[in-house]
């Protein structure tokens, strides 16, 4: 008999974890991000578009340099760690990436595709990070490896 109250002991202290664990933790409302084009291991020339999908996160470039707020932000698009993130390789971007100083880490977009020229052949990886207002991570990022002809 006193194993039985053991053992019920047991299921019903593990019952409020499995509970737990399972409720709760909905992550549908977080923010996420993907690639959309150029498609994973995709072949591109040296001048390419790169185009994301945001789920639950809103673009406001006139919040850029504000105070953090859920869901909103803009992003930071790296090629091979910022290698080609300056305004030779990244334009517009890479021209904004100068004048905040991060030119060849990352460059900022308040829009969701970025452009990039004369990128030289072989393989590469792109990267897109959510970003709060004031320039942190949201923790969000997509990755994805391209190869350019």
């Amino acid at each position: 008999m006193r194993r039985i109250y053991i053992v019920l002991a047991v299921a019903v202290a593990l019952v409020p974890a499995a509970i737990a664990a399972g409720c709760g933790n909905d992550n549908s409302n977080d923010p996420s991000v993907t690639f959309v084009e150029p498609a994973k291991n995709a072949t591109v020339g040296p001048d390419f578009t790169a185009t994301v999908k945001l789920d639950n996160f809103k673009i406001d470039g006139a919040a850029v340099g504000k105070a953090p707020q859920k869901g909103v932000g803009h992003l930071h698009f790296s090629l091979d760690n910022g290698r080609y993130d300056t305004p030779v390789y990244s334009g517009p971007n890479g021209k904004l990436a100068k004048q905040l100083n991060v030119d060849g880490q990352y460059s900022p977009a308040v829009m969701p595709t970025i452009t990039y020229r004369d990128i030289p052949a072989g393989k590469h990886t792109l990267k897109v990070e959510l970003a709060n207002n004031n320039h942190t991570s949201t923790g969000k990022s997509a990755t994805e490896q391209i190869n350019v002809e």
